[in-house]
């Protein structure tokens, strides 16, 4: 597979337990998670394209990185140190996932690291000083590592020499039934997580905070995620499912993932303070792999993130990395069967 006159490389490592991750420079993308069940069958956890060519378009942004900004900037505009910054459209008046140009659609450098107890692939990219409207050259490096007790983890690291926006995540659809055997409305989630920010009509988010104690977005406690998909809600209703940023309330293990008949069990860790909450709400009949095409709430997307648009909100992270400052961000999913 070729994009342009640049081959795409798939690059895979396993862990001592036999897992093992697929991944593609094209996107810096995750393309396959391979885990076992309580019976010791290995199978897929992440949706992947029967066909490697459609992570070239992939407007579903399957396991690709998104940057420089995950989720949407309203108006596709922000302030910065006293300028107004137009960024490119591609979501009607709003940006979304970094514009047209963005990480998941760049070809990025990689390199193979391995250590006694773990493998690791450090992929790096730049966006130049004004690429889909935003200032300054920064480079950034995403490190996937594949340790021996079983943690996949990903660390977000990135340096401008201008003031800029940086809001970095993996856009990967996880069902842990093993090869998108069943929905994930038939899986268990719990979060830790008391409040939400609600968004207006075209998912960007409005300003209010809300509690979601007594509503359908309260994963406190351990619940299917099919129990409340369908109510009656105004947030609900505007994202047709899931589609949401929570804010965090707990600096570790914040969300867990249990698909019951498999026993597949996975737990999320972050240093971001937002998730947002992705059921596949607009499945396109994807051709996805093993002769399966996707449809709704065939995955969920844990992209963890400052909270999208907070640029354009007070009291919200604005997701500002100064010039000559570290970025420094990451995502943990341990994997392990009940």
């Amino acid at each position: 597979m070729r994009t342009g006159d640049k081959e795409v490389a798939l690059i895979t490592i396993r862990n001592k337990n036999n897992i093992e991750l697929k991944l593609m420079n094209y996107g810096a993308a995750i393309v396959e998670l391979l885990a076992p069940d309580r019976e010791g069958l290995f199978e897929n956890i992440v949706l992947t394209y029967e066909n490697p060519e459609d992570y070239i378009k992939n407007n579903p942004y399957f396991g690709v990185v998104i940057g420089r900004t995950a989720g949407r900037i309203g108006k596709g505009s922000f302030l910065l140190s006293g300028r107004q910054y137009e960024l490119s459209r591609n979501a009607g008046t709003d940006q979304i996932h970094g514009g047209t140009c963005g990480f998941s659609f760049k070809l990025w450098d990689f390199s193979i690291k391995e250590e006694e107890d773990k493998a690791g692939v450090e992929f790096t990219c730049i966006s130049k000083d004004m690429e889909e409207g935003y200032p300054g050259n920064l480079s950034a490096r995403v490190i996937y590592t594949l340790t021996d007790d079983n943690e996949l983890i990903i660390e977000y690291q990135a340096l401008s020499d201008r003031d800029t926006l940086c809001n970095l995540t993996n856009h990967s659809y996880f069902n842990l039934s093993g090869n998108y055997k069943r929905k994930v409305t038939e899986q268990y989630l719990k979060m830790k997580a008391d409040r939400f920010l609600e968004t207006d009509d075209n998912l960007v988010p409005n300003g209010k905070i809300s509690e979601v104690k007594n509503t359908p977005m309260d994963f406190n406690e351990q619940k299917l995620i099919g129990r409340d998909i369908e109510s009656d809600f105004e947030p609900l209703r505007i994202a047709k499912g899931y589609d949401q940023p929570w804010l965090l309330s707990d600096r570790e293990a914040q969300v867990e993932l249990y698909d019951e008949k498999s026993g597949r069990r996975m737990t999320v860790s972050t240093t971001y303070p937002c998730v947002v909450v992705y059921t596949y709400n607009s499945a396109n009949n994807e051709k996805l792999k093993y002769g399966r095409t996707g449809s709704k709430y065939d995955g969920i997307c844990f992209e963890t993130q400052y909270e999208p648009d907070g640029v354009n909100h007070e009291g919200m992270n604005p997701a500002v990395l100064s010039a000559g400052s570290s970025y420094n961000e990451r995502t943990v999913f341990k994997l392990d069967v009940l």
